[in-house]
């Protein structure tokens, strides 16, 4: 939130809510749950349907579980009802037992929530003086019976702990004898009255499934929600709510298919039982797939799907269902308005009973739907748009007329790339772009790729995929000249990625201050660690790990070449190239550097200083850098990854 509340207020951390809100009224309450009724819908397994319910009365801001299976939390300890201040957080698994459960925080501005009224004086007994003992006092009736005294404040609140939230009971002095007589005997009249146990009515709705909430119709339930237990067959719930002459619960798992007999107990006894019909279950979890085209066959997953009643909508059109199980049914892609890339609704239909409803993308997954920016030149980050990719950078294979691209980081509905360089020699190309995910394979959508045929040429760093494809965690620092670094990562394929970037970007920073007619020479780094820095400047480019040296033993592309190199080697080979690289595409001279590491690689930056002469005042032609041979182009490759 950006304002601070005026009202109380809940609100969601965690999960994709996280930061939503949503104001409590004044005499109202708030059912805070995982299913469709619930009036805040936070979506989690571990969220029942209606978990807890948050009411505001006159007597201060409470709560109360709805009967939940594992129970709920208020700042780590156990509770089944309590008063609630500000700041409190309710959480719906056990502290530290799962990651990644929402939790809701409530917020009581200063002054919101008026101070509970005066204790009513017809419910308080009067206080007497003293008077001299009785030598035989009336004897003081059961707890049970005694009235209940004043509620107590919002801020005086319960231990916590599975507790009962209750109205403090006042003590009664009796000060003489004649006085506890009429008192034992008021008390004895009263608990008489009150000692008809409940009675019930009706149960609505008449049948009903684990998870959803019932009322009970009746009399003689307890004012204090706390002090009625509702009986399913022998299984004891607390109930929700209470009201006069209702009482609401939530029906808990039982065995479904079948009738069970409800009653209520409270302190005065136990009820008639009337009947309920259990239902299975209906929810849905997920489709596989979760894209298709007008009659696919898609496979819907969940609980309470084996009904002969089951009907299935989407985006409001009723599906043909081939088969249907309890977990499962089978149903055919009905034809839907919209184009490629729409989504609609799948609903699952039991008796009047709807399960909430999932995402259905028309069209086969994955499935390619934008890009951003509109077009881009080798090395620029491209985000592909769509759906059913895999949240798993390494998972998803991305090309563009073949030339696969590094991806970066992923989610279901986006991928981060890095475009590799155009394989025709055009100004503009409309590549194919290819996403594989898994074993399936998305249709081809069309993206501008740009070239840069005239102007001069600018030396450019940029993260790449090799020719021939990557091992998990290993990419290049390339240019649009051929492949520089092979840099690897422990901790996979988007760990480099992200170093790769920060490695191209301190590169192109230092080729900048030479261009700017800076002195840079490239040297190696022993502290704070091996790598390459610039000559003069204490910051590290780019550091040579012990992953990076075993790499080079067996590069991508290149035969092994035996015991890999040490990270001191390596860091002198890779100073090498990066000056030689300088000096051509800068016209500092001819390229010496890489010669006194590897002599036979002397040879391919020989060619290279030949096939791009530097000309004054004009540098090197764009056309000449597109049109280098592959002989040259594959021999800096071999330069690169043979090291010493």
């Amino acid at each position: 939130m950006t304002d601070a509340p005026t009202v109380p207020t809940v609100i969601v951390h965690g999960g994709p809510l996280d930061g939503a809100t949503m104001e409590l009224s004044d005499g109202g309450s708030l059912i805070i749950g995982s299913g469709r009724l619930a009036h805040f819908r936070v979506d989690h397994p571990d969220i029942e349907l209606a978990h807890v319910k948050v009411t505001w009365d006159v007597y201060g801001i409470s709560m109360v579980d709805n009967g939940s299976r594992d129970g709920t939390w208020v700042n780590g300890e156990p509770v089944e009802t309590t008063a609630l201040l500000d700041g409190d957080v309710i959480t719906f698994v056990a502290p530290g037992s799962k990651e990644g459960v929402p939790s809701i925080r409530l917020i009581i501005p200063e002054g919101s929530v008026a101070p509970p009224p005066p204790p009513d004086p017809e419910e308080q007994a009067p206080v007497q003086e003293a008077a001299p003992a009785s030598p035989e006092p009336a004897p003081a009736p059961p707890l049970s019976e005694l009235p209940p005294s004043a509620p107590r404040k919002p801020v005086s609140r319960p231990r916590r702990g599975r507790v009962r939230r209750g109205l403090p009971v006042a003590g009664i002095a009796v000060a003489a004898a004649g006085l506890g007589i009429l008192a034992a005997a008021g008390w004895f009249a009263r608990g008489f009255l009150a000692s008809s146990g409940p009675e019930l009515a009706s149960v609505e709705p008449g049948q009903s499934s684990p998870g959803l909430g019932i009322t009970l119709n009746g009399t003689g339930f307890h004012s204090d929600v706390a002090s009625n237990t509702v009986y399913f067959g022998s299984r004891a719930v607390p109930a929700s709510t209470v009201s006069e002459g209702t009482l609401r619960v939530t029906v808990p798992m039982l065995p479904p298919g079948g009738e069970v007999q409800v009653s209520v107990e409270t302190p005065s006894g136990r009820s008639n039982a009337l009947p309920l019909t259990v239902l299975a279950p209906l929810s849905v979890t997920g489709l596989e797939p979760a894209g298709a085209l007008v009659g696919d066959q898609v496979v819907l997953r969940g609980q309470g799907l084996g009904d002969e009643a089951l009907t299935i909508t989407v985006g409001g059109q009723p599906a043909t269902i081939l088969e249907s199980a309890d977990d499962m049914a089978r149903f055919e892609m009905p034809a839907v308005e919209g184009g490629t890339g729409s989504t609609h609704a799948v609903i699952a239909t039991v008796s009047g009973r709807s399960t909430a409803a999932l995402d259905l993308v028309l069209g086969r997954l994955p499935l390619v739907a934008s890009f951003l920016p509109e077009r881009a030149v080798a090395g620029e980050v491209v985000r592909v748009s769509g759906f059913g990719f895999s949240p798993d950078a390494a998972a998803n294979v991305v090309t563009f007329d073949g030339a696969p691209a590094l991806v970066g980081r992923a989610s279901a509905r986006e991928l981060t790339v890095f475009t590799p360089l155009p394989t025709r020699l055009q100004t503009r190309t409309l590549a194919q772009v290819i996403v594989k995910t898994g074993e399936r394979t998305s249709d081809a959508a069309t993206y501008p790729l740009l070239r840069l045929m005239s102007g001069s040429y600018v030396l450019r760093f940029y993260p790449a995929v090799g020719p021939e494809g990557v091992a998990s965690g290993q990419a290049f620092v390339t240019t649009d000249i051929a492949p520089v670094l092979l840099l690897t990562h422990k901790d996979g394929r988007a760990a480099v990625a992200t170093r790769l970037l920060r490695v191209s970007k301190a590169l192109n920073g230092a080729v900048d201050q030479a261009r700017a007619g800076a002195n840079v020479t490239f040297e190696v780094f022993q502290q704070p660690a091996i790598g390459v820095g610039i000559a003069g400047v204490p910051d590290l480019l780019v550091e040579v790990t012990a992953q990076d040296a075993a790499a080079h033993g067996a590069p991508p592309g290149v035969f092994p070449q035996g015991a890999p190199p040490g990270q001191l080697e390596l860091a002198r080979h890779w100073a090498a190239l990066l000056n030689d690289y300088l000096v051509i595409c800068t016209g500092r001279g001819s390229p010496s550097h890489v010669g006194g590491v590897v002599p036979e690689a002397a040879r391919a930056f020989t060619r290279l200083r030949t096939a791009l002469p530097w000309r004054y005042q004009a540098g090197i032609a764009n056309d000449r850098v597109a049109r280098l041979p592959a002989r040259v182009r594959d021999g800096l490759r071999d330069a690169a990854l043979r090291v010493p």
